[in-house]
């Protein structure tokens, strides 16, 4: 089992290799000289205490799986809103990092976006899940989309690896997409307490184990399948 404590050196290379892999990736302001490191978690800024050398190596996977295909972040995000003109916006948020606006109405039903998987690798906070035993690197628009305990939007798995994304009630131009991240993930650590600021809040998120119930009342038809 790799050591929890790490020494001077080993920190100092950790934290060298983030900024290296990475710098293209994310803001110098999003990087913090400590071990406790600051991304954006789809949209959402998190911070991920690194542990031991295998917590940054499956952070690092991430990052590789689409730095074989853009050279920055904003290059990325550049393609995506191409691809998704006139349907999603990626824009800055007040306080929770990038997130997806809707650049056009939906009607309750209508699909919204489809997510790839670009990579399966271990469990991280980039990560969705997809099986038990199954967590993909998902490309852009859908890795930005930010948690609501109330989601406007629901998903279906799709035949790339990841989900489909369905407007679960009508949607207005300039409304921001939200998706609940408990309706794929079966266990959520670090999210001890949920700040999505929705009135049906559950206080925590803490994945379907924990809110099962509610996320089948919820959404229906709309959470992964292997949870059903």
């Amino acid at each position: 089992m790799p050591s929890m404590f790490l020494s001077c050196t080993t920190k100092s290379l950790i934290l060298r290799g983030i900024r290296q892999k990475v710098g293209n990736f994310f803001p110098q302001s999003t990087q913090q000289r400590s071990l406790n490191f600051t991304f954006s978690r789809r949209g959402e800024f998190s911070t991920y205490r690194v542990m031991d050398e295998e917590d940054m190596t499956t952070i690092l996977q991430g990052f590789d799986a689409y730095n074989q295909i853009f050279n920055s972040l904003q290059e990325e995000i550049d393609d995506a809103s191409k691809r998704y003109r006139t349907v999603i916006d990626i824009q800055d948020t007040p306080n929770r990092g990038r997130g997806l606006f809707a650049a056009r109405s939906f009607s309750k039903g209508d699909e919204v976006m489809i997510a790839k998987a670009l990579k399966s690798i271990p469990r991280n906070s980039h990560t969705v899940q997809t099986g038990f035993d199954e967590h993909v690197f998902i490309d852009l628009p859908a890795r930005f989309i930010n948690h609501s305990c109330n989601g406007n939007v629901g998903i279906q798995d799709n035949d790339v690896g990841a989900y489909d994304f369905f407007a679960l009630r009508n949607i207005s131009e300039g409304d921001e997409l939200l998706w609940d991240y408990e309706s794929s993930e079966n266990e959520v650590k670090g999210f001890d307490t949920c700040t999505c600021g929705s009135p049906k809040c559950r206080g925590s998120v803490g994945g379907f184990a924990k809110h099962g119930e509610q996320i089948k009342k919820q959404y229906g038809k709309y959470y992964a399948n292997y949870l059903k």
